[in-house]
């Protein structure tokens, strides 16, 4: 057994108009990377790295409640990579100013990019969300935070 020192802390972005752009009632695949067009802060994901949580930040919220996620190898959402396999996480949105709101996970995992998993791309996490309430076709822009 090792430990791991980890030089630096940053976090990985996908941007509500990115697509898919709309939450639904069912689990979709946000894929989750470097974007420098709409966040100058991200930075691509790397293949090892410790993931710490994610955030979702509603631009629109409307009548969703609770948002749930997993973060997952493939963009098929079929080789998951956090606790709690493909059933995913729940968690209460906070409401903020008008329709905003947001939501955050702790995940401390690890993580190993796997060339072998179909539908994989190195760089690229996929976030597995879906949402309570899609009437309203909520959007939220999506941070990975990592240690790598």
């Amino acid at each position: 057994m090792s430990i791991h020192s980890w030089s630096r802390s940053a976090y990985s972005y996908h941007h509500n108009t990115t697509s898919p752009a709309a939450l639904s009632e069912s689990f979709q695949a946000f894929p989750v990377t470097v974007d420098l067009t709409n966040n100058s802060g991200s930075d691509l994901f790397p293949d090892t790295c410790n993931i710490q949580s994610v955030e979702f930040d509603f631009v629109t919220k409307q009548d969703v409640t609770t948002v749930t996620m997993y973060i997952a190898r493939d963009s098929s959402g079929s080789s998951a990579a956090t606790p709690g396999a493909t059933s995913g996480a729940t968690a209460t949105i906070t409401a903020g100013a008008g329709s905003t709101a947001s939501a955050v996970f702790g995940v401390d995992t690890d993580y190993h990019f796997d060339p072998s998993v179909n539908n994989s791309t190195s760089g690229t996490v996929y976030v597995m969300a879906k949402v309570d309430d899609a009437t309203s076709n909520p959007t939220a822009n999506i941070r990975v935070n990592w240690r790598g």
